[in-house]
Parts: C-alpha cells; structure tokens; sequence
C-alpha cells in the first residue's frame, strides 16, 4: 500500500511539472504574440515597404519607386519621353535622338536633338506671328519688327528670311513649345559639340551650295544645317552670301556704342571651324533659328 502510495505521488508530481512547463510556454507564446511588431517586404520593422504591381519591394527605406506605365503602355517598362516630346527606347523601337517635325504657319519644320537640346534644323521662314499679324516688310527701318526675302537659289528660297531684331525678341514670333534662344542656349550647344573651336564645322551644312568654297571642317555632323546666308544691312542688302551666318538671340549686348544697341549672335563662317558668340548692330537683319522649350 505504501508503494502505491508513493508511486501515485511520483507519478502525479512528473504529470504536474509537465503541466506547468505546458503552461509556462503557453504564456511565454501568448506574450510573444501580443508584442510581435509588423515587418515589410524590405524587413524592415513597421516600415512603409510594399509588393507593387510588378512585384517589387518598394517604398519605405527601400529607395525604390513603385513600377508605372510608360509612355509607350508598359507596366514597368523603360520607355520614355525625350527632349522632342517623342516616346522613345523601351519597347518602342525608337531611337532615343528621334525627333519630330512640327507644322507652324502652314509650314512643316524638321527638328533635331543634340546633347539635351531640341533645335530646328532649319531657320524660320514664317511672315506671319503666332496670332496671324502679318510682320512688315523691311523699308529701311529697324524700330518695327520686319523680315527680309533673300532668294538664294530657286530651291533654297524657304532659307532665305532675315528677321530685325525686333522680331527676334517678340513674345509671338515662335509657334507653342517653342522659342527663340537666347545667348547661354547657344553656348550650351556648343559646349555639346565640342568647344567653339570645332563647333562650327558640326553646325554648317557641308558642301558648297550654300557656302562658299573651301566650307572649312563643315560636317554638319549635328544635324543643325546652317547654311551661308549672309546678313541684311542697314540699306537693305545682302552681304557675305555663302561666307558667313548669324543667328539672334534674345540677350542685349552691353557695348561702347552709345548709336547702335546690340544683340548676341551665333556666328559661323565658310573658311573657320568656330562657332563664335558675339554682338551684332540691331541696325542688321539676320536669320531666326528656334529651340524646344523643355
């Protein structure tokens, strides 16, 4: 009876430690789950990270973005608009330098992206502003905005309008999107090609239709084609045809001449591989070449 006794005692104390150990760890789980904090998907603890549509772990400190549609209508895709407003790279095909033209005044344009600039590659030929207002013809005076019509060949005939600078810093005189540059425009252009040294020859059409020869290092690499049109002076002529070209921007020039004012000029020349900025008379006409309002 004794070892009964006893044996039941051992017994239930073995059953009793198994007990409270059950307990013990049931505690010790129930506290675990009641103070668990919420990791993301980066494991950060309550952070801000989250699967996007394309199944990446974004947001929070993953210094990731959320995956979107591109302009070509890919999720996630690489495609993207360039500095001519083309769609481009992606899945699209499409070159990253592609660029449109665009219509103005009832005339089509062709454009060019060199270095994170969008230009024409070709001047302005518009006699008209942007509101329909017909600019007046050069009478031998500069105070109003005027253009003159210099036929340089048959074919070369739409090249050939120089613009007073009136005209040049007229708020109507470039179509939406786009403008007349100004002085830190063509610098930066030149930059990209290179330095003024050899700017030049990138920027000339190249040949000797509309430069004289030798049309020095003219490559027209750039896609600019700036071809040699001289300048309208003070009595309406043309001087320096298939020598030289100068196009305006809209910086005043601050000089010594207290008869003239001035502009800053892009000026190309037939026998130099230069791209020189430099102020001109606002007293002479030159051409307009317009840049992409990014």
């Amino acid at each position: 009876m004794l070892r009964l006794f006893i044996y039941l005692v051992h017994n239930n104390l073995k059953k009793m430690k198994i007990i409270r150990l059950i307990i013990f760890h049931s505690l010790v789980l129930l506290f675990y789950c009641q103070n668990e904090t919420y990791q993301d998907c980066h494991g950060t603890v309550e952070g801000g990270a989250y699967f996007d549509d394309c199944g990446d772990c974004v947001g929070g400190k993953t210094g990731r973005y959320e995956c979107t549609t591109d302009c070509n209508g890919d999720l996630g895709g690489l495609a993207y608009i360039n500095s001519c407003d083309v769609c481009v790279e992606g899945e699209t095909e499409i070159e990253p330098d592609s660029c449109t033209s665009f219509e103005y005044n009832g005339k089509i344009y062709s454009a060019v992206i060199i270095g994170s600039q969008a230009w024409a590659s070709e001047d302005l030929v518009t006699e008209k502003y942007n509101n329909g207002e017909s600019i007046v013809s050069y009478q031998g005076n500069d105070s109003v905005g005027t253009f003159t019509k210099h036929f340089l060949s048959e074919n070369n005939e739409k090249n050939a309008i120089f613009y007073s600078w009136k005209v040049a810093l007229s708020d109507s005189i470039a179509p939406e999107g786009w403008r007349v540059p100004n002085k830190n425009d063509f610098e930066e252009l030149i930059t990209t090609l290179g330095g003024s040294s050899i700017a030049g020859g990138k920027l000339k059409s190249s040949g000797f239709t509309t430069w004289d020869f030798p049309n020095n290092f003219a490559t027209n690499e750039s896609g600019f084609s700036a071809i040699g049109k001289g300048f309208r002076d003070n009595s309406g002529n043309f001087q320096e045809v298939g020598k030289k070209c100068s196009f305006w921007t809209t910086d005043i020039a601050q000089t010594n001449d207290t008869t003239s004012s001035y502009l800053w000029n892009l000026k190309l020349s037939f026998d130099s591989n230069y791209a020189d900025i430099s102020p001109d008379s606002t007293n002479i006409g030159h051409p307009i070449r317009l840049i992409k309002i990014n």
